[in-house]
């Protein structure tokens, strides 16, 4: 199988928040996913809007860290995350079917955990409770590399032919 590409999105809420995306970010390479992040590969004097339009239209997947300010920046349509919503949405009239756009949920105390309204009722991993970040981890990994912890067994024989 191939080495699959992942680009993170998230708000830059605090440094404490972007520690926990660099720690993310860097738990997945170790694992074999190729992360483009933007604390590794934007540098000052480059374009943002191109690196997050390239990000998220060249990669494979995309993480996309839901923290309360993220949501309310993609719904507001403000900053980065509100450009990457623009990007994020026209994949997304194009393919609604898709399973590129992989929400993670941090830092959040409502039930349910809020996602961005354009996302749907897509399905994802709840990173909320940091004791339960190793769980999430692998839980996450295993999407990544389409390697589901109970796979689907192989279709048998109906005992009824002859």
């Amino acid at each position: 199988m191939s080495v699959p590409t992942v680009f993170i999105s998230y708000s830059h809420d605090s440094l404490g928040h972007k520690e926990w995306v660099l720690k993310l970010a860097t738990d997945l390479r170790n694992n074999g996913v190729d992360v483009i992040l933007d604390q590794w590969r934007l540098a000052p004097g480059q374009d943002q809007v191109r690196f997050m339009a390239d990000g998220i239209t060249k990669s494979d997947r995309v993480i996309m860290v839901c923290t309360g300010n993220y949501v309310e920046k993609a719904e507001v349509g403000t900053g980065g995350v509100g450009y990457e919503r623009l990007v994020v949405t026209a994949e997304l009239v194009q393919n609604i079917d898709t399973s590129k756009f992989l929400p993670v949920i941090r830092g959040q105390s409502s039930s349910p955990p809020q996602i961005p309204m354009f996302l749907g009722p897509r399905m994802y991993v709840d990173f909320s409770e940091d004791a339960h970040y190793d769980t999430k981890l692998l839980e996450l990994l295993r999407e990544l590399h389409g390697s589901p912890a109970n796979p689907e067994p192989p279709l048998g024989r109906n005992p009824f032919s002859g």
